[in-house]
């Protein structure tokens, strides 16, 4: 067989294993949008707890050094009246990310979440997001939307690097709530900005883990209706 039919014949079983792949990841994912197979729902709406308070079950599962900039806060124009978790802005120059671990969270491999999120401010980045697969500081993944620079994110957080693996351009508005919506399965991830979908990814790392918020650096953020069906 000539060096060019080798080449050729490489070439073309590369291109079968990755329509075969891509198909597979494909049809993985359409079997968690179209059959819905949860039958238990969770939601965290912060309504029950009092303005200005940091509840004693989110307290102690902060990973700032400095404790009180997670903190229940009255927001009007929360989608889910009257309160809101909010992310303060701090001085905080050691942390670069900011989690906030919920209480009471599930660790399930196929699960639809969704949580509504307002970027208020922040002088060096304005991004804010819903972690899933949470396993430690150093091993997680997290769909981030940044008003700063427009963009729609999946990243995974890994004991060497934060690896932004897919960017996506996005509407993302300061002062404006937005709705972040991830399909985790045993493959991978599907995340709806907006209701639209942007990002699709295979990724098997960490297949189980918490549930959490995040921001980064100096962002002000709300959240609120944090939602999990599993």
């Amino acid at each position: 067989m000539s060096t060019r039919s080798a080449r050729w014949g490489r070439k073309k079983r590369y291109a079968i294993a990755l329509i075969v792949a891509i198909i597979g990841i494909s049809f993985a994912f359409y079997n968690v949008e179209q059959n819905s197979p949860y039958k238990t729902t969770k939601e965290w709406s912060f309504d029950s707890y009092k303005n200005n308070t940091v509840p004693d079950s989110f307290s102690y599962l902060q990973t700032d050094a400095q404790p009180g900039f997670w903190i229940i806060k009255s927001d009007q124009s929360a989608p889910s009246k009257p309160n809101v978790l909010a992310k303060l802005a701090d001085n905080d120059t050691a942390s670069t990310y900011h989690i906030q671990l919920m209480p009471d969270g599930v660790e399930s491999t196929n699960s639809e979440t969704s949580v509504q999120i307002k970027i208020n401010s922040g002088e060096k980045t304005q991004a804010a997001g819903l972690i899933v697969r949470f396993v430690d500081t150093k091993h997680y993944f997290v769909l981030v939307a940044d008003a700063a620079n427009k963009t729609f994110s999946l990243c995974r957080d890994d004991p060497e690097k934060f690896l932004y693996l897919t960017d996506k351009q996005a509407n993302v508005t300061a002062d404006q709530w937005h709705t972040i919506t991830v399909d985790v399965s045993a493959q991978g991830f599907a995340g709806y900005f907006d209701g639209k979908l942007l990002i699709k990814r295979y990724d098997q790392h960490y297949q189980n883990g918490q549930l959490g918020l995040w921001t980064k650096k100096d962002t002000e953020a709300y959240f609120d209706n944090l939602k999990i069906k599993y």
